[in-house]
């Protein structure tokens, strides 16, 4: 064994990623979600049911001590009602609730999965020494959650990672997913229900697009990694939804010999900015790859899709 880990968020679209990852490494993963609603096959885990926004309930369920943490629990989906209050409670009050239980018990080791939306830009280049100016409440809890991380590394010697994370992709570990909303998922559940893809934009936006089986490289090194303070992790590579639109085309059509159109929203005018997110500090850090993957992850999740009862 490699030592006993920590994953909030563990069953979620990237976490259960990780846990799979953790558990094939030799790690003893514990998996903390509020509830256990469906099991990763052939892994071997743990799992905590508690809530992070309840103190009290948190240092019961969490009275043994733990080696590492990658904490990655958030609550991220905007379009709910009353989610600015749920984002604090969960993003930020849960960070430090998690923090205030594990420095008491030890923790040797703390990541915690921020987003690149903390510095607000929109365009040019972003490093670690830019100013930070959220533009939303799901940027904004995840810097508060930031500087309770910081926080407690002052105040409690906390050896801690802070990765701010750009849009990572790979199909799910799970049908019933909460995720099915992002570009990749999205894209190609749609045309293999409709057999149509249709752009709510006129595709030209761009984001930097990094694999989830790098993410999970990345967070294993780190474990073991004297890397104190806040990294960018990302790709380094921009993909118009156009093209990731037009990857997702061509693997259906060349899978089920059938072909489909790709509609864009004429309505939309927007001149979509670029910005390129530097990662050369973690790079610095830690040796590791990038790998382009869509067109495997693509077929992946058809196949999810085709075998999801």
């Amino acid at each position: 064994m490699h030592g006993k880990i920590l994953l909030t968020g563990g069953l979620g679209n990237l976490g259960s990623w990780v846990t799979v990852s953790l558990c094939e490494a030799g790690y003893d993963v514990y998996v903390l979600t509020r509830k256990e609603n469906q099991r990763i096959k052939n892994c071997k885990y743990h799992v905590i049911e508690a809530d992070i926004t309840n103190l009290e309930d948190l240092s019961k369920k969490l009275s043994e001590s733990f080696d590492y943490c990658i904490h990655m629990a958030s609550y991220n989906e905007f379009f709910e009602v009353d989610y600015a209050k749920q984002a604090l409670k969960i993003n930020a009050l849960g960070t430090r609730n998690l923090l205030e239980v594990l420095v008491q018990n030890n923790i040797k080791k703390f990541i915690y999965l921020s987003t690149i939306h903390v510095y607000g830009k929109v365009e040019g280049i972003v490093n670690e020494n830019d100013a930070l100016c959220p533009q939303n409440d799901y940027a904004t809890t995840h810097l508060f959650a930031e500087y309770y991380v910081k926080q407690f590394g002052e105040t409690h010697q906390l050896d801690y990672t802070i990765l701010r994370l750009s849009n990572s992709y790979g199909a799910p570990k799970f049908y019933k997913s909460s995720k099915w909303y992002l570009v990749l998922n999205d894209l190609v559940k749609s045309v293999y229900e409709t057999q149509s893809i249709v752009l709510k934009t006129n595709g030209n936006g761009s984001r930097d697009f990094i694999w989830m089986g790098d993410v999970v490289e990345v967070l294993q090194k780190l474990l073991n990694c004297d890397c104190q303070g806040v990294y960018n992790l990302s790709s380094m590579k921009n993909y118009k939804i156009i093209e990731i639109a037009q990857m997702v085309q061509f693997e259906y059509e060349k899978r089920y010999t059938q072909k489909v159109d790709i509609i864009i929203n004429n309505k939309d005018t927007m001149i979509y900015k670029n910005m390129f997110i530097d990662n050369t500090k973690l790079q610095n850090k830690i040796n590791f790859r990038i790998h382009q993957c869509f067109s495997k992850e693509i077929h992946n999740i058809f196949d999810l899709l085709e075998g999801k009862e």
